[in-house]
């Protein structure tokens, strides 16, 4: 069941005509208004001594605080030079290549952070969606994040409280309630996708998003490619799967679900391999086109092999947009 990120150079064809618009047999379940009340927040369990799933993305050494103010510099110099006008980041911007502003949608705070050097900061870019897992937070990711074509990501916070950080989901993988698992992870999809789409709006983007996620962010990014299949390029569940409730109706020669390439940890205690190695089964007899690879051994972590295996599929396919987006040399 092991399939190996080369083949990623084969399939490199397929992937960027569905970065673009179209539609086809698929279908998407309706997308909702983006305004939506938030759930209630989920109590930790009285063991709790920090993040249920380990921290990831690993956050880089900075202050926020110091980020959010560079990059509002960075903007107030912009809108005085104009829009057109080459720049350079100010002093106070401690990361080269990065500008990160703060903001909500609905009931989801965010991050958005733009990695490579634009032009200007409001340049229709290739949008990457990350999704934390239970119990942790948006973070500024740990490098190398440089690339030769410049992108947006857009980090979402979890709405509900846990302990210190928060979570997507009323219930966790292991619940012995199923139901519950599935109407909340559906119900989740349904309040993230239009907020997506909202921010896909407010910021010029190119071509379709790119979600990737770990655990919980996994498990989430599975639902939103499947719920909501035009309105994705690709998808990178790490440590995920999808509950049998959710899987999309099957169709002969589907092709209008976006990739989906899914990493797993042999090892895993918190979501048992099994269960990712059924739902790439389900969906691939669904007419999915879903590469998996199994780490032998690995437990519930994004290994470095993992990281660099979701970066290299990344770079692949924003590299069809290089001679679309402006760039500071």
């Amino acid at each position: 069941m092991t399939m190996r990120i080369g083949r990623l150079a084969r399939v490199a064809p397929l992937l960027l005509p569905l970065l673009g618009c179209r539609s086809g047999e698929a279908k998407d379940h309706e997308l909702p208004p983006v305004l939506l009340e938030p759930k209630r927040a989920v109590e930790p369990p009285s063991d709790y001594l920090g993040p249920i799933d380990p921290e990831w993305p690993p956050r880089r050494n900075v202050e926020l605080d110091v980020e959010l103010r560079a990059s509002k510099l960075l903007r107030e110099r912009l809108g005085a030079r104009g829009k057109t006008a080459r720049t350079t980041a100010p002093k106070a911007d401690r990361i080269r290549g990065l500008f990160v502003e703060a903001g909500k949608i609905g009931p989801f705070s965010y991050l958005e952070v733009i990695v490579g050097h634009p032009v200007h900061p409001d340049d229709p870019l290739p949008l990457v969606v990350l999704l934390h897992g239970r119990g942790n937070r948006p973070q500024i990711p740990q490098g190398p994040l440089e690339a030769s074509v410049p992108f947006r990501m857009f980090l979402p916070q979890a709405p509900d409280v846990l302990g210190d950080g928060y979570t997507w989901l009323a219930a966790p993988t292991k619940d012995p309630d199923t139901q519950l698992f599935a109407r909340s992870l559906s119900g989740r999809a349904d309040q993230l996708a239009p907020a997506i789409e909202a921010f896909r709006r407010l910021r010029p983007t190119l071509g379709k998003p790119i979600v990737i996620g770990f655990s919980q962010g996994g498990i989430l990014s599975y639902a939103l490619a499947t719920r909501f299949p035009h309105h994705f390029g690709a998808a990178f569940p790490i440590a995920a799967w999808l509950p049998p409730a959710l899987y999309p109706e099957r169709k002969k020669h589907q092709r209008e679900f976006p990739y989906i390439f899914a990493q797993h940890g042999g090892a895993d205690p918190v979501v048992p391999f099994t269960n990712g190695r059924e739902t790439v089964t389900a969906l691939r007899a669904r007419g999915l086109h879903v590469d998996f690879r199994e780490s032998p051994g690995v437990g519930h972590i994004v290994s470095k092999d993992m990281s660099d295996e979701v970066r290299r599929a990344v770079r692949r396919i924003l590299a069809a947009y290089k001679g679309s987006i402006r760039q500071n040399k």
